[in-house]
C-alpha cells in the first residue's frame, strides 16, 4: 500500500472520528438541557465534555482537508495574474502553511509536557489535559503531514509542465 494511500485512509479516519465527536457532543448537550429542564438532574461534566469534543470537532477533519487541498480561499487573483505567478503564489501558500504547522507543533510540546508532568485534569470529569494537547499534536502532525503531500503534488505539476 502506497504512502498517500495510508496517509488518505488515516485522514478520512480522522474526519469520521471527528463525525462522532460532533454527535457525541449533540447528545450530550441535548440530554443536559432536557434532563436538567424535565428532572433538575443535568449531566454533571457536560461543560468538559462539550469542550473536548469542540477540540476534536475542529481539528480532527483537518488532515483530511490539508489532503484534499480544501481549504477555505479567496480566488481574486486567479483571474487577473499570469499562470506562474498564480503557482507561485500556490506554492508561497501551502509553504506558509506548513511553516505555521510547524511552528504550532513546535508550541504545543511543552504545555503538553508541562500538563503532563503536573498532573493537570479537567475540574468536573478528571479528564487528563495532556491528552486533549495530544490530541491538538497528533491532529496538527496529520495536516503537516498531508499538507507536504499537497506540496510535492504541487511541485510535481510545475515540473511536468515545464518544456
Amino acid at each position: 500500500m502506497r504512502f498517500l494511500d495510508v496517509l488518505g485512509t488515516l485522514a478520512r479516519i480522522f474526519t469520521m472520528l471527528g463525525a462522532v465527536a460532533l454527535a457525541v457532543m449533540m447528545i450530550c448537550t441535548t440530554y443536559d438541557v432536557i434532563a436538567r429542564a424535565a428532572f433538575g438532574q443535568p449531566l454533571h461534566g457536560v461543560v468538559d465534555i462539550t469542550e473536548i469534543m469542540v477540540l476534536g470537532v475542529a481539528l480532527l477533519g483537518l488532515p483530511e482537508v490539508c489532503l484534499r487541498d480544501e481549504q477555505i480561499r479567496v480566488d481574486i487573483l486567479d483571474d487577473l495574474v499570469p499562470a506562474t505567478l498564480l503557482k507561485g503564489l500556490k506554492l508561497l501558500g501551502v509553504t506558509a502553511t506548513i511553516t505555521f504547522l510547524a511552528l504550532l507543533l513546535a508550541n504545543i510540546v511543552r504545555p503538553m509536557l508541562d500538563a503532563y508532568r503536573f498532573g493537570d485534569i479537567k475540574a468536573d470529569t478528571g479528564f487528563p489535559v495532556y491528552l486533549s494537547f495530544a490530541l491538538i499534536f497528533i491532529c496538527l502532525l496529520a495536516a503537516a503531514l498531508t499538507t507536504l503531500t499537497g506540496l510535492a503534488r504541487l511541485v510535481g505539476a510545475n515540473r511536468s509542465e515545464r518544456p
